[in-house]
């Protein structure tokens, strides 16, 4: 099975997403995976990234963080014609796939506020997969590609 990939560990800074932002592009163009594809991971990783930073690590006083990385890969199966991005974090237990889903049929105004960057993950990809795993949170996002 032929896989390539990219990796990448930042520290958990706002800042630091360019960079992964930059190695999706790289990805995408290695693998010669369309423009919107590209646009919509770029999207994806942005949300969750985000996430993590303004949800997760944020809620942490300095002294309880063991580790405030973010392991990020990305790879390409061509076997499967699927994409792979895999966040693994240090901030505290939580899984977007239990989250309500927001109503999208209600207007900004009438909807509670949160929830549209996992409804946008969860609609944009194929498949998601969260476990917690030794104090970390591991998110795999899943995107066919049709050739």
């Amino acid at each position: 099975m032929s896989m390539r990939g990219h990796f990448a560990t930042v520290s958990s800074d706002l800042l630091n997403w360019e960079q992964l932002r930059q190695h999706i592009a790289l990805f995408c163009n290695e693998q010669q995976i369309s423009q919107e594809v590209m646009l919509q991971l770029q999207l994806v990783c942005e949300e969750w990234f985000t996430n993590i930073i303004t949800h997760g690590y944020q809620k942490l006083s300095k002294e309880k963080q063991t580790s405030s990385e973010i392991h990020f890969q990305i790879t390409y199966s061509r076997a499967d014609k699927e994409i792979l991005i895999y966040f693994i974090d240090y901030a505290p237990a939580f899984d977007p796939l239990q989250q309500e889903m927001p109503n999208v049929a209600l207007s900004a105004e009438e909807r509670e506020i949160g929830g549209l960057g996992i409804y946008l993950i969860k609609e944009l990809m194929d498949c998601c997969t969260y476990q917690r795993i030794d104090e970390s949170n591991h998110l795999k996002i899943y995107k066919k590609i049709s050739e």
